[in-house]
């Protein structure tokens, strides 16, 4: 099963502290890491937080503290739940949840750069997720650019 996920790419969205909090699964005994090794394409999510006052942060942390992921490790969770998002248009990335190449009328731009060439600029333009996953990429520049 988790073969055919990867290859079909079927994105699984985790809740860390719902997980805990309602069924009781944490650490080695959550599915988490087994997704991951396998490739399944993972995002963090959370539920409701007025219900369970955690939020998305709260998430990222815990991911970085209980599976000690790294910093580019949680960039793509983050990229990965860009990819999946119910946004219309197509994908800024050239494969599905492969987040090495951006598709060929970006691919020559600097992602996230305030001003790409005209031809990337027409393809965000024409699509909702591209824009949002250029917009991902340009607060990974400027968070990045603090250190």
């Amino acid at each position: 099963m988790l073969k055919e996920m990867a290859q079909k790419h079927v994105m699984v969205e985790i809740n860390l502290s719902s997980n805990e909090g309602i069924l009781g699964v944490r650490g080695a005994g959550h599915p988490f890491p087994l997704y991951r090794a396998a490739q399944v394409p993972v995002a963090l999510s959370t539920d409701d937080e007025g219900v369970s006052r955690i939020d998305i942060t709260h998430e990222y942390v815990r991911a970085a503290l209980d599976y000690h992921l790294s910093y580019l490790e949680l960039k793509e969770l983050a990229r990965t739940g860009m990819e999946h998002s119910f946004l219309p248009g197509v994908s800024l990335w050239a494969a599905p949840d492969l987040f090495t190449t951006p598709a060929a009328p970006c691919n020559s731009q600097t992602l996230g750069t305030d001003k790409p060439a005209a031809a990337c600029k027409s393809f965000l333009d024409g699509s909702e997720q591209a824009a949002a996953q250029w917009e991902l990429e340009r607060r990974f520049r400027s968070f990045e650019a603090k250190f």
